[in-house]
């Protein structure tokens, strides 16, 4: 599933990847084997296709997969605006002042 949001003069892309967690015990349980979805994030510049950086790949916060393409979408979405408010926070404004 790929969804793309404008924010802020960016266009965020985000695709789900589905993905198989294999267990990390020496022995693990048959049924240890997880699947779930990672959402894969891309920001470039609004009408454009060359990328501003490489793309992301998350998982949830205690690094496991995502139950559903949903919850991954929009983990997606929102790191994509987090990168977007930094990128605009590390360029500043264009005469080099800081706003008041």
């Amino acid at each position: 599933m790929n969804s793309a949001y404008t924010y802020r003069g960016y266009t965020i892309d985000v695709r789900c990847e589905f993905r198989l967690d294999p267990p990390r015990e020496p022995a693990p349980p048959p049924d240890a084997l997880r699947f779930g979805f990672v959402a894969v994030v891309h920001v470039r510049r609004a009408g454009s296709m060359p990328r501003v950086l490489a793309p992301v790949r998350l998982a949830d916060d205690g690094g496991r997969l995502f139950d559903d393409t949903l919850h991954a979408l929009r983990a997606g979405r929102a790191a994509g605006e987090f990168i977007v408010d930094d990128l605009l926070i590390d360029a500043g404004p264009p005469d080099g002042r800081a706003h008041s």
